[in-house]
Order: structure tokens, then C-alpha cells, then sequence
């Protein structure tokens, strides 16, 4: 009869994928972080509508202003940063291994755009029990405004105690007289 092998630590086990998520999650923040901060890179989006205007002549050829050559190369970081992200998230499904609570948030489900507050999504609390009356009800609404997708989060705060309870606990305890 062969001998039981123990269980390998949990915490060591898969660590090459887990060092392979952790850099692919690296590079997407590199890469969405390069992308935004570029000189002469606004935060919101252009319309190359606007950089390609070229007056119409049968003369010349039309020619892309250079803007809208600059513009063109500046958008496949972006692309990549949210190729990362879904590779990443494909290879954490496929080894059944969980991204933490933080990470799975830092980014769109739809899209795989990494989320700046402000850039591009927004964060809003709502409470939608009778005029916000339960604050145990309140809910963090984050847009995406690449895709417009609406994630929501509850805030789980402490709800109060319930009435029996509190009673029990204003009442002094019963004594029992001992004969």
C-alpha cells in the first residue's frame, strides 16, 4: 500500500499563475497610466471628426493632419492595457483561482477598461428606502463612461438592533429565590 501524501500549502500552490496575474494586472495599469499621461493627451476623448478636417480640393490629396496621426498611434496602448485585463481575467477563470475583491472592481466587467475615478467613470452612493431613510440600503453605483455599464456595490454598514433584542437587554434579569 502506498503512502498518503500530504496537502501542499494553498498559499504556495499555483504561484506561477499567480505571479502571471499579478503582472498582467502591472502592465495594464503601466500601460492605461502611460496612455493618460502623455503630453498633449487630454483626459477625455477627442473627436477625429474635428482632427481630420482637410479642406476638399481636386488639386491636392488629402492628407490626415498630424494630429490625427499622433492620436491614431496613442490609442493602441489603451487597447492593450485592456487586452491585459482580459487575459488576466480569462486566466484567473480557467484556474478557478479569485481575484481579490479590489482588483475585480478596478475594472469594467463589460469592457475591460481600467476605471479612474473621474477620467473615466464615476462613483455615486445611492439610497433608494423611502427618501434614504435605511442607511443600511446604501448602494455604490459605478458608471463606466467608455460603455455606459452600471456596476453596484452595497455598503454594508451595522444595522441596528432589532426591538426584541434591545428589550432584552434594558430588562434586568430575573432572579430566582432560592427556599
Amino acid at each position: 500500500m502506498a503512502k498518503a501524501k500530504g496537502k501542499k500549502d494553498a498559499k504556495h500552490t499555483q504561484s506561477h499563475i499567480r505571479a502571471r496575474l499579478e503582472y498582467l494586472q502591472h502592465a495594464a495599469t503601466y500601460l492605461h497610466n502611460a496612455h493618460r499621461f502623455q503630453p498633449g493627451n487630454d483626459a477625455e476623448p477627442r473627436d477625429l471628426a474635428s482632427a481630420q478636417l482637410v479642406p476638399l480640393s481636386d488639386d491636392k490629396a488629402i492628407e490626415p493632419t498630424p494630429a490625427a496621426t499622433q492620436h491614431t498611434a496613442k490609442a493602441p496602448s489603451a487597447n492593450l492595457s485592456r487586452a491585459y485585463i482580459s487575459q488576466m481575467r480569462g486566466v484567473s477563470l480557467k484556474t478557478q483561482i479569485r481575484l481579490p475583491r479590489a482588483l475585480k472592481r478596478s475594472f469594467c466587467k463589460r469592457c475591460d477598461t481600467l476605471l479612474t475615478p473621474g477620467v473615466n467613470c464615476t462613483h455615486e452612493i445611492q439610497n433608494a428606502s423611502h427618501g434614504g431613510k435605511k442607511p443600511w440600503a446604501d448602494v455604490l453605483v459605478v458608471r463606466c463612461l467608455v460603455c455606459k455599464a452600471e456596476k453596484r456595490f452595497p455598503q454594508t454598514e451595522k444595522r441596528g438592533k432589532k426591538l426584541v433584542d434591545r428589550r432584552k437587554e434594558s430588562q434586568p434579569p430575573i432572579q430566582l429565590k432560592k427556599s
